[in-house]
């Protein structure tokens, strides 16, 4: 019985040296990764202060962007009103264009009576041209209009008719 008493023994020696050793192993590995727990702590307080240099940034950039916004809204609202201002005149004008196309050529064109006594008198095939207008007679001092011009107008009027 020796014998199996001492291979016993023998094997559990055995596995008691794969157990240190395994310990030892783990031990290493642990005080590793405590080493490790303190570099990892350190790169945890760098990205910390980083995020919180980054939020303050935004915040920056935030309020930047709202006084820039601000400021902004108003050229933005005044030239919105200067464009429909601009809309509103160039439609009247227009209006008064064509009203004033309408008035020429209606200034041009003889009254409905004279069309139609012109229209008889006149042998067919043969237009008849309408009678022209001599402009009435202004005075150099006038303008079309009959108001007064300068001084200049009126020279420059006179030096044009001089020249003729």
């Amino acid at each position: 019985m020796i014998s199996l008493s001492l291979g016993l023994d023998i094997l559990l020696v055995v596995l008691l040296l794969v157990t240190i050793i395994y310990a030892v192993l783990l031990s290493r590995r642990l005080s590793a990764l405590r080493s490790g727990k303190v570099d990892l702590e350190g790169f945890i307080t760098r990205m910390n202060e980083a995020s919180a240099r980054a939020e303050a940034s935004l915040s920056g950039i935030r309020q930047a962007a709202t006084s820039a916004k601000a400021e902004l809204d108003q050229p933005v609202a005044k030239a919105q009103s200067l464009r429909d201002e601009l809309m509103f005149l160039i439609d009247r004008a227009d209006a008064a264009g064509e009203r004033l196309a309408n008035a020429g050529s209606a200034a041009t064109q003889p009254a409905p009576e004279a069309r139609q006594a012109s229209s008889r008198s006149a042998p067919r095939g043969i237009a008849k041209a309408p009678p022209t207008q001599a402009p009435p007679h202004r005075n150099v001092g006038e303008d079309e209009t009959g108001a007064p011009r300068s001084k200049a107008e009126r020279d420059l009027m006179n030096a044009l008719k001089n020249a003729k």
